[in-house]
């Protein structure tokens, strides 16, 4: 199974196409933010003390929560190679177990995402501190930002698996995944303020799975950036935002939703791959 999981993260590192466009989604995000709304965006938390600071973190916060997501559509697109090249049937009558076969390609799933999530997380704290001016996270934040990050990269590659389960043909799945991933951000709520949006966008986007995980990540990145400012003042940004949410200003309710969600939608998959592999 070692041996599946080095070469799931193998291949992906040497295919640039996948590498890059694990970043779509989040570069998506930046240039609506650079070029369209982040001005007007800044200009409506006029209230606070320090706006621009409160935008940064918060899109750069989505921008962590979408990479998490969008890698694992270039990585969980081995298994569909290698169903389409029969490297999969070899592996399945090879002496190993179906379930550690399976284990193996979503484990290099989960790798794959950690590596490129954490990469963006250096990278956007080292933009909060030198180009935004805001304050480096404490040890207890980051441990929770690391928290955070590894269940919406679970939550994240169990969803992709899932969906990966469905498909045969990598030409296929391509076109599949170059709308779940700019979709993925509308459906998390970074591409704009959830509370601009009409309520029932607001409630499917609240029911999403993986909005709790970047519900997490945000109120973790965007904590110092309130520091000086009211509580009536934050309490009201941070809905409009989507940075706390109607089920989810506790910790724990996000936390089961995104390990419950992992659990169901990996079950889900490997059931759904033998459902296939029994049926032909």
């Amino acid at each position: 199974m070692n041996a599946l999981v080095y070469r799931g993260v193998s291949l992906f590192f040497k295919n640039k196409q996948a590498v890059v466009g694990s970043f779509i989604g989040a570069l998506i995000l930046i240039g609506l933010y650079v070029f369209l709304l982040g001005d007007s965006v800044v200009a409506q938390l006029s209230m606070l003390t320090h706006p621009q600071l409160v935008v940064d973190t918060w899109m750069l916060a989505g921008v962590i929560g979408i990479a998490s997501a969008s890698s694992t559509l270039g990585s969980v697109s081995q298994l569909i190679r290698d169903k389409e090249r029969n490297v999969y049937t070899d592996f399945m009558i090879s002496p190993i177990s179906k379930q550690q076969i399976m284990l193996g390609y979503f484990l290099s799933t989960f790798f794959i995402s950690t590596i490129i999530t954490f990469g963006v997380i250096i990278v956007s704290e080292l933009y909060i501190v030198f180009i935004s001016h805001g304050e480096l996270l404490s040890l207890t934040q980051f441990g929770l930002l690391t928290l955070s990050s590894l269940l919406t990269v679970l939550c994240s590659s169990a969803f992709m698996f899932f969906i990966a389960s469905f498909f045969r043909k990598i030409d296929t799945f391509s076109t599949m995944t170059s709308i779940i991933g700019p979709l993925l951000g509308f459906l998390t709520g970074c591409y704009v303020p959830i509370g601009s949006l009409p309520e029932t966008t607001r409630n499917v986007i609240q029911y999403f799975p993986l909005t709790s995980g970047i519900v997490l990540i945000r109120r973790i990145l965007t904590g110092n950036a309130f520091a000086s400012d009211s509580l009536e003042a934050v309490q009201a940004v941070q809905k409009e935002l989507g940075i706390v949410m109607n089920y989810q200003h506790e910790i724990f309710v996000p936390v089961m939703i995104l390990v419950v969600s992992s659990i169901l939608f990996l079950g889900v998959a490997l059931w759904n791959i033998r459902r296939i592999e029994l049926s032909r």
